[in-house]
């Protein structure tokens, strides 16, 4: 050993990094390997989550079990918390409580693990340091008073009946749905119908068009803001939103100062190379101080892989109490206005600017989909993620902007003027993660009546241009809308709103433009429907055998 003094000095090195450690035996040693190999299998971990809920947001084709559906829901936090505590729930309770022992145990690997929105950002950054490889993160304190001041307020407004905050503008895996269905479920759509004509061409009918549905203007200038506000902190200040506006951010910070284990730097490990904190994204760590600010981990482990000397490692907590949180204004960001300040102003001041909406402006009410009760039980617990809008077969649920007002921007309504609902479908309750749409039964489904149709007499082609039509009268599931006769033997549609369930099937059939003869009108309280009677069909009579019309 004498003559090889590279050996004997990479020994010595070998045994001081093993004092620094406290004499590790070998199991410690195998457990450092394993937390050096976590990156690997968080990253893995992260792809599959990501993939599975962007899919999911881009099923237009309807391929996921809802089965599948419902349970990758149930592991987000905000959605499954609201609907374990409006209408329960074994599947999301269960998920909740993954999540919280999750978090109790290991920190915030939620946060960069299985939520989509954290792993866009995460894609995002990567986007940023390719394009500017020097780009370095540097320590800086969490605006914690900001962030818990977003939280407070998010759950007295939804305990005040509004949903704004916590779900319309900063619940991660609603904004996460937007962003999908707003840009990249329209270019798919796109491209399958391109590739679906140009096969069609040749005799291949293996794909099929899908109808595509473009947002308003003013849903898709807020939803492209919030896209570029969230892309902007993103690259320049990495997880600022989830440590600044996230309200689900918010409550897994607070189960963190009590989490059973937590990441540390072993200052007798540690050369002070700062390594660390220039790879951390959260902006958690201070080298200088040798201290990781925990409660703001996201749990990307970055550190543990850019460590030479493997001195960060989780250790047991010794404090178990939750340690006390200082308010401070000074948050020894040099750019605080630019990073902070100007983001918060588009992500909740700007929408208050955004005048109109017919609900504000005393005009009708949008109509809510079947298992929604009613207006105030939707808005109040719709977080507006628009997995509906995406599972709807008919494409009937679409984004609204303001109908129900500032504080529902973007929930779903139904729009007649692209189709009806379905008589025989119940997806949308199937589908939704937070119970503002409560799973029903067929049976229960076709007698909650969600509307009452009106008919202008005058606007119907029947008295407007003397010709027959019955096109409500024929796609009423019901038979609400059936036809009396008129004049000239033309029939009339005439309505039984104790039969209407308010589906929309008359007003799309209805042929007049640009107003309709026939129209659904909310119920601002869902309603049940009287059951249509079914009437018994005759059979027809059988001529007996050797008659003239025999076998005919």
């Amino acid at each position: 050993m004498t003559g090889f003094p590279i050996l004997r000095n990479f020994n010595r090195r070998a045994i001081d990094r093993a004092d620094h450690f406290n004499g590790l035996n070998e199991p410690n040693k195998l457990t450092r390997q394993f937390w050096k190999k976590i990156k690997q299998v968080r990253v893995v971990a992260a792809l599959v989550f990501f993939g599975a809920f962007t899919l999911l947001f881009l099923d237009a084709w309807h391929l996921v079990p809802l089965s599948i559906a419902r349970t990758l829901t149930s592991f987000q936090l905000i959605p499954s918390l609201l609907k374990v505590s409006m209408v329960g729930g074994t599947v999301s309770a269960i998920g909740v409580m993954f999540v919280v022992l999750m978090t109790l145990t290991l920190g915030r690997v939620y946060c960069s693990t299985i939520c989509p929105l954290g792993i866009l950002q995460d894609l995002m950054i990567r986007i940023a340091r390719k394009l500017n490889r020097r780009k370095r993160f540097k320590y800086s304190k969490a605006p914690q008073w900001l962030h818990y001041s977003v939280l407070a307020l998010s759950a007295l407004l939804l305990l005040l009946g509004s949903s704004m905050l916590i779900g319309d503008l900063l619940e991660p895996f609603s904004s996460f749905g937007r962003i999908v269905n707003t840009f990249a479920l329209p270019a798919i759509v796109l491209s399958n119908n391109a590739a679906s004509d140009l096969l069609a061409r040749f005799g291949i009918y293996f794909l099929y068009n899908v109808p595509l549905h473009l947002e308003g203007v003013g849903a898709l200038s807020l939803g492209l803001l919030f896209f570029a506000t969230i892309g902007y902190m993103s690259m320049t200040e990495g997880r600022l939103f989830c440590n600044t506006f996230c309200p689900a951010g918010a409550i897994l910070s607070l189960l963190t100062r009590v989490s059973l284990f937590k990441l540390a730097i072993n200052k007798g490990a540690c050369n002070d190379c700062g390594a660390c904190d220039k790879v951390c994204k959260a902006q958690c760590i201070d080298s200088k101080s040798k201290e990781i600010d925990f409660s703001a981990c996201v749990g990307c482990f970055n550190c543990l892989r850019s460590c030479p000397e493997e001195a960060i490692q989780y250790e047991r907590r010794t404090l178990p109490a939750a340690q006390p949180v200082r308010v401070e204004f000074s948050q020894g960001r040099r750019d605080f206005f630019r990073n902070v300040t100007v983001p918060a102003a588009t992500l909740l001041v700007a929408p208050g600017l955004v005048q109109g909406g017919s609900v504000l402006s005393g005009g009708t009410k949008p109509i809510t989909p079947p298992g929604s009760l009613g207006i105030r039980h939707f808005t109040s617990v719709c977080t507006a993620c628009h997995l509906c809008v995406t599972s709807c077969p008919t494409g009937v649920l679409r984004p609204s902007f303001m109908e129900y007002g500032l504080a529902g921007m973007f929930q779903p309504k139904m729009d007649y003027s692209v189709n009806y609902c379905n008589y025989d479908c119940v997806i949308c309750g199937e589908v939704c993660p937070t119970g503002a749409i409560t799973p029903l039964d067929m049976q229960t489904k076709k007698l909650v009546q969600i509307g009452k149709s009106t008919f202008n007499k005058d606007d119907c082609v029947v008295v407007s241009k003397k010709k027959d039509c019955a096109a409500c009268s024929e796609h009423c599931p019901t038979k609400a809308v059936h036809t009396v006769p008129y004049e000239n033997g033309l029939l009339l549609p005439e309505i039984d709103n104790e039969l209407c369930i308010g589906c929309g099937a008359c007003e799309h059939a209805c042929p007049v433009t640009p107003k309709k003869a026939i129209t659904v009108v909310s119920n601002s309280v869902h309603l049940k429907a009287k059951k249509p009677e079914v009437d018994k069909v005759k059979k027809p009579a059988v001529p007996a055998a050797g008659g003239e019309d025999f076998p005919f």
